[in-house]
């Protein structure tokens, strides 16, 4: 295992940021004479304790040398591990120093470490924008992968959750979907577990004559989108969400189409349970709802009587939403329900009965669309 994939264990097991930056001689130095003890035991300044066996608290993160067997360090600098944090306890600063100078990485001083730094660059300065509510349309020339961002790309958002995951670091991940594409792909590490993925617009587009001339960019974008899930979720265990923009030139706008694609697995979450796979261009109608004030969501289903009934029986909710999803065709939903049409017309009679809506009715399959997705939010 080596220091790449150590990173990414430990931000895993600490929760807390890693990431590998080469830094000069005297810039570290000057780090450690800002360095505060961030335990009674540990002074840089006694050197009671090396550096090397518990790090150096600075600048808000603590920093841990590499040990690199292929490059002086006095010559071209040093490679620290940072973790976001300066209040980690000693025992896991031993740990982590233990292991960033026992694990020898020549590919620290490498082209691998050099391309995560600025990945991870990016990654951050996106993470900070977002936190902070700005928007800018362009990004900073002190991104160093700015170069690289101004051919047009499709931005997809991938999101691991849950406590069992085995999603890998930044080289796994790099790996498995460069191998998939047979391109490169550019992996952008945003939090704990949520990457950026950038494709070049032509692997996923123009893939080949086989393209049907009815087959619009969304639907390409779906199948990529769905096939790239399939792929992720048969290497590792976990929660996968993912979800993608329509194309655009990363070096403009990057911030926005984030904040779209985070915002489109939120409500794809919220609203279709069931989905991984969350397309902005499908949610128009859910962002809407989610922004109607709580008072009024409330007054719309109060307005129909038996809702509750209804809403709260598992199989009738499931035909329901089957029912809008295949477009109030009742051949069409019995078939993917499995059932009888006959089945089928019973349960929508029932629904009559109890809310005096007639799904079939297009009037009253829009209140009732509206009433499911509405529960949805409420519940949520």
């Amino acid at each position: 295992m080596n220091m790449q994939e150590v990173r990414g264990r430990l931000e895993a097991i600490i929760g807390k940021p890693a990431e590998l930056v080469k830094m000069e001689d005297s810039r570290w130095q000057s780090l450690l004479y800002a360095a505060e003890p961030t335990d009674p035991l540990y002074s840089i300044e006694e050197k009671s304790i090396p550096v090397e066996r518990v790090g150096a608290a600075a600048d808000g993160a603590t920093w841990f040398l590499i040990h690199t067997a292929s490059e002086p360090e006095t010559h071209s600098g040093r490679w620290l591990l940072r973790i976001a944090d300066d209040q980690l306890e000693l025992s896991t600063r031993q740990l982590i120093a233990w292991l960033a100078q026992s694990v020898t990485t020549d590919s620290a001083a490498g082209k691998s470490p050099k391309v995560e730094s600025d990945v991870q660059q990016l990654g951050h300065w996106l993470a900070e924008r977002l936190e902070q509510g700005q928007d800018p349309q362009e990004l900073p020339d002190t991104l160093v992968l700015k170069s690289r961002l101004f051919t047009e790309m499709i931005p997809f958002l991938l999101i691991c959750e849950g406590a069992q995951n085995t999603l890998g670091g930044y080289e796994e991940l790099h790996q498995l979907l460069t191998n998939f594409l047979e391109r490169e792909v550019i992996v952008v590490p945003l939090h704990e577990r949520e990457w950026l993925l950038l494709v070049d617009r032509l692997d996923v587009l123009e893939v080949s004559e086989e393209r049907e001339e009815e087959e619009s960019d969304q639907k390409l974008l779906e199948a990529f989108g769905l096939g790239l899930y399939e792929l992720i979720a048969s290497e590792w265990t976990g929660i996968f969400n993912l979800s993608v923009s329509e194309p655009l030139q990363p070096a403009h706008g990057l911030v926005s189409a984030l904040r779209l694609l985070r915002e489109s697995v939120y409500l794809g979450k919220t609203f279709h349970v069931t989905s991984h796979v969350h397309l902005p261009w499908e949610l128009g109608v859910e962002r809407l709802i989610y922004g109607i004030p709580a008072p009024q969501r409330e007054r719309f289903m109060e307005e129909v009587e038996g809702l509750d009934a209804v809403l709260a029986d598992s199989e009738t909710l499931t035909t329901l939403e089957t029912f809008f999803q295949m477009n109030c065709n009742v051949s069409e939903t019995a078939k993917r329900l499995y059932v009888h049409r006959n089945t089928l017309i019973y349960r929508l009679d029932k629904v009559k009965q109890e809310t005096g809506l007639d799904v079939r009715n297009f009037g009253d399959a829009v209140r009732m669309r509206l009433a499911v997705l509405l529960d949805k939010v409420t519940k949520d």
